[in-house]
């Protein structure tokens, strides 16, 4: 057994180190298949391992890879943003009676709920602290409605007031708290009246009479309404000169 055959493929990796350092070439480097050194086919293999490992690393940098991967992120990130913030609630005050124009804002007629508000949180009154001192209601908000900070004010900017009055007969069943009604009145004519003309339009029910056993000598229940500052000295005009006073609601069957 010659020396190539008792050491394998480690003598024939010698035997080329040997041709590349220019062993038995008569010009630095041997040559084979017609002239072509085996430098330079050496060369030529480790350029075409190398070529190939460079064209694989470049597929994890291909832009389009990468911007296919920024699409893939941003929609997880889009969906979970979506689903908490649709699951999220806040704790937030709403009216646990109907409050009307110039009631005084107190922990007493409010009640904390958790909303699902979203986007229009800041809209309303949040029930991290107590409301704020000194705060009135400006236009009427019904029980169990969130309270909106553009329905609240400082009581000098409110221009309405409340005054109790004693309609004629007996009220509709949609008379409560809340309800939106103008105020009539017919001027005493000999044993009757005169034509009945509105004295108040648009004032507000804030309590009425008969819910606290309040009835009236004459069989009239008494109301008490928000009216505006400007129309108390005709309503007292009216009272004393014992006009016949009436109420419409201005949207029946409605609150």
């Amino acid at each position: 057994m010659g020396p190539d055959a008792a050491h394998g493929v480690p003598m024939k990796e010698e035997t080329v180190r040997g041709i590349e350092r220019g062993h038995g070439s008569e010009s630095g480097g041997a040559r084979i298949d017609g002239g072509e050194r085996m430098t330079d086919r050496l060369a030529g293999l480790r350029h075409g391992v190398g070529g190939r490992q460079v064209s694989r690393s470049r597929i994890w940098v291909d832009p389009r890879f990468l911007v296919g991967l920024m699409l893939v992120v941003a929609s997880i990130l889009g969906v979970w943003w979506l689903v908490t913030t649709s699951s999220r609630t806040t704790p937030v005050y709403a009216a646990s009676e109907t409050l009307t124009p110039g009631t005084r804002l107190d922990r007493s007629s409010l009640q904390v709920i958790d909303a699902r508000l979203g986007s229009v949180e800041g809209g309303y009154l949040g029930a991290g602290a107590a409301p704020p001192p000194g705060i009135v209601v400006t236009r009427t908000i019904a029980a169990g409605e969130l309270v909106p900070l553009d329905a609240l004010g400082e009581a000098s900017a409110v221009g309405v007031t409340t005054l109790v009055v004693e309609p004629a007969g007996r009220l509709g069943a949609d008379i409560v708290p809340g309800t939106v009604v103008d105020l009539w009145a017919a001027a005493p004519d000999g044993d009757g009246y005169g034509v009945p003309e509105v004295l108040v339009s648009a004032a507000t029910v804030v309590r009425v009479g008969e819910d606290e056993g309040l009835l009236s000598g004459r069989g009239s229940v008494a109301l008490e309404l928000a009216v505006p500052r400007s129309a108390v000295a005709t309503v007292l005009s009216a009272t004393a000169a014992a006009h016949l006073l009436s109420v419409v609601p201005t949207e029946p069957g409605e609150r």
